[in-house]
């Protein structure tokens, strides 16, 4: 329940962040202003106190909620007890991610992408095909 929890509350608190990013950026670049007054106002978008705030409680709630969900998967023994660590030590370093290069922030989204992936066949293949349980 923690996990669920955290992580719907850390994506309703980061989503706003990165849709006010998405649809003012694109209204800044059509508007017509000159260079340096889109740059000021994209950074406000991006950076204001508000803003900054409820994105970086809400990845801390996301990682909060990847943490608590890798707990539950060791001790379901449903799947490997390791199964949720690569997914959680990703979403654990998505705010210092933002602070690399290229090179990093590329393989941070390798280890997002391969800890999802392992939890996620790791459900599909624990799960029995129905047909088998019916009987038919």
């Amino acid at each position: 329940m923690v996990a669920v929890a955290a992580s719907w509350i850390g994506t309703g608190l980061t989503l706003p962040y990165y849709g006010a990013e998405t649809f003012a950026l694109h209204a800044l670049g059509g508007s017509g202003l000159d260079e340096g007054a889109v740059t000021t106002l994209a950074e406000s978008v991006r950076m204001g106190a508000a803003q900054a705030t409820l994105f970086a409680a809400g990845l801390l709630l996301v990682a909060v909620g990847a943490s608590a969900a890798a707990v539950a998967i060791a001790r379901s023994r449903l799947l490997a007890g390791w199964a949720g660590i690569p997914m959680a030590v990703g979403f654990a370093l998505f705010i210092p991610q933002f602070y690399v290069d290229a090179p990093l922030r590329i393989g941070h989204g390798v280890l997002i992408g391969f800890g999802c992936a392992v939890v996620a066949l790791g459900v599909l293949r624990s799960q029995s095909p129905r047909s088998t349980m019916t009987g038919a």
